[in-house]
């Protein structure tokens, strides 16, 4: 009689033993992964946003204002950046900026999930040629607090950088999630 080719219980056991302790060690690195992928793509969303106002700025001859909205197709002061922000020309050139009838919102970017995006500032402004825009300081927290937050700051000529410290060199603050 031959014996049946397969595997005993005991190596069976021994198999399921070590793909357990396999997969416990890959689900940190891989939770990991998709955070940093998650805050890569926001704070890229963002930058890009940045840079089209400030462009759209130099090409229009006229002040671009990228403003957050609460969700809505408004600007709104208080609060986050995470429901979403709009890009438009302000002609009346209005402080704080509104969108009023006539202006046009030449871009609009719904929420970001996951992420608590704050600021020192509820809009940018950015003007042509050499006229300061605002500058400020946009936070992107995530459920691992400020030891992954990114900040991108933005210079008075309109320039974003992204960074892991504050504009003074000092730590980022995260608000709880």
């Amino acid at each position: 009689m031959s014996r049946g080719q397969g595997f005993s219980l005991l190596e069976l056991m021994l198999a399921i033993a070590v793909t357990g302790v396999l997969v416990s060690l890959a689900v940190p690195s891989f939770s990991t992964l998709v955070y940093d992928s998650r805050r890569t793509a926001a704070v890229n969303t963002f930058v890009t946003a940045i840079q089209f106002a400030r462009s759209e700025s130099i090409k229009r001859a006229d002040e671009v204002v990228l403003c957050k909205t609460g969700g809505g197709s408004r600007c709104t002061t208080g609060g986050e950046w995470g429901p979403g922000w709009i890009v438009f020309v302000n002609l009346d050139h209005d402080s704080p900026p509104k969108i009023d009838a006539g202006e046009l919102v030449i871009q609009q970017h719904g929420s970001v999930p996951a992420a608590r995006i704050t600021a020192n500032r509820d809009s940018f402004t950015f003007r042509p040629f050499s006229k300061a825009s605002t500058n400020g300081t946009v936070t992107f927290c995530d459920v691992r607090g400020r030891k992954a937050a990114r900040a991108i700051i933005v210079s008075p000529s309109g320039r974003p950088r992204i960074s892991t410290t504050n504009s003074s060199g000092g730590p980022l603050v995260c608000p709880a999630l």
